[in-house]
């Protein structure tokens, strides 16, 4: 049995546990704890640890998916996730006035562990197609390269899957 790893990475509450869960059902493993920091986000739990859901893939093989918690001081759970990853999904939400920034500063990380590991942008929030397209033009002047992106909603399962497949053509052409 082959075993692949992906890793989530986004800001806090942009819907990475909730990710994982309509992919795997009750089969996961979150680390939520009550949030003690209610002045970044009114959530009332917060990922402090990596969650964690199995998706199981044709041929045998299965899809392990890891969330990054998106708070800044568990930065090293990132480095230590993207380390045994085979490829990335950014979660974004591309209305956020600091989205590019957001976006750039995920990037970063993912790009300093791998210049080369496949990577995709996640609109994680409801925007229109005139704002994903402004999104992506300034995103991509911003870095000097395009990245893949799609949006979805992370509550839907189709349209995980519907991510997932797509990042899956990133991985083989890579």
């Amino acid at each position: 049995m082959s075993i692949l790893r992906i890793v989530l990475l986004g800001p806090m509450g942009i819907g990475k546990t909730t990710a994982i869960r309509s992919l795997c059902g009750d089969l996961m493993v979150d680390c939520d704890v009550p949030n003690m920091d209610p002045a970044s986000s009114a959530k009332t739990s917060t990922t402090v640890g990596a969650d964690f859901g199995v998706v199981e893939l044709d041929g045998g093989e299965q899809l392990h998916i890891y969330g990054s918690p998106g708070q800044d001081r568990f930065d090293f759970m990132r480095g230590w996730l993207l380390s045994m990853a085979i490829g990335v999904i950014v979660m974004i939400d591309a209305n956020d006035a600091d989205a590019i920034h957001t976006a750039k500063q995920y990037l970063r990380t993912v790009f300093s562990v791998s210049e080369t590991m496949p990577c995709m942008l996640l609109l994680a929030r409801p925007v229109s197609i005139e704002d994903s397209n402004r999104f992506a033009s300034e995103l991509t002047s911003a870095l000097g390269m395009a990245v893949p992106m799609m949006t979805a909603d992370v509550r839907e399962k189709s349209q995980m899957l519907d991510a997932l497949d797509v990042f899956s053509s990133l991985l083989t052409t890579t």
